[in-house]
Order: structure tokens, then C-alpha cells, then sequence
């Protein structure tokens, strides 16, 4: 009677998808080689190296068949008051200004400076 490999149906040239997983397993084992793999079940290692790819497709197709969104959080950073100071003289009159310079405020004194003049 003739002994059967381990994983194969009667009758089948077909392995059972466990047996398939088992094999990948062993195979992807980095302190094994495929061809060890391979003579351990009596198996061709290009068969072997095919079920991985196969199992590797598989995978990775689950993996984006299904996207997710990740959201990492961000701060950025509060932007530094700079600190400003503008003087302004014309004549014996000075005008200084510390802070924020409004645009419309200097418009409005220069404008006064220059009639007062």
C-alpha cells in the first residue's frame, strides 16, 4: 500500500488550504529555507515558493480592501507675540508706539504730524 503525504486527499493532487497555511508558515520561518521545507514534505520547492506569493497576494489584498484612516494629531505651534516699538518725530513732538501697529492709528497721527508741521 502506498503511504500518502501528509495534507494530500485521497485521490487529489490538490492539499487542503491548512496544509497550504502550515507549509507558508514553515517556510516563511527565517531559520528555515524553502527547499528544507520542501524535502520535509516531499514537496517541490517552486510549489512551495508559488503558495507563498499566493498567500503574500491574499494578504495584502485584505489589507486594501479594507482602508482605514488615521489621524494623527498635529500642534503646531502658537506663533510668538513679537514684541514692537516705532517712534515717530517730527519737530519737538514724539510719538512712540509699543505693540501691535494698528495701520489706520499711524495713518491718522502721521496725517496729524504733517498738518501740524
Amino acid at each position: 500500500m502506498e503511504a500518502k503525504a501528509l495534507g494530500r486527499r485521497l485521490g487529489s493532487k490538490n492539499y487542503s488550504k491548512q496544509f497550504r497555511a502550515m507549509v507558508v508558515a514553515q517556510a516563511n520561518d527565517p531559520a528555515r529555507s524553502i527547499a528544507d521545507v520542501a524535502q520535509e514534505h516531499g514537496l517541490n520547492a517552486n510549489m512551495i515558493a508559488r503558495w507563498r506569493r499566493a498567500h503574500e497576494r491574499s494578504q495584502s489584498a485584505l489589507t486594501h480592501a479594507q482602508p482605514t484612516e488615521t489621524f494623527i494629531p498635529v500642534q503646531l505651534p502658537v506663533p510668538a507675540q513679537v514684541a514692537s516699538s516705532l517712534i515717530v518725530e517730527c519737530g519737538a513732538v514724539r510719538v512712540r508706539f509699543d505693540g501691535p501697529l494698528e495701520l489706520s492709528v499711524l495713518r491718522t497721527v502721521l496725517t496729524t504730524l504733517r498738518s501740524a508741521s
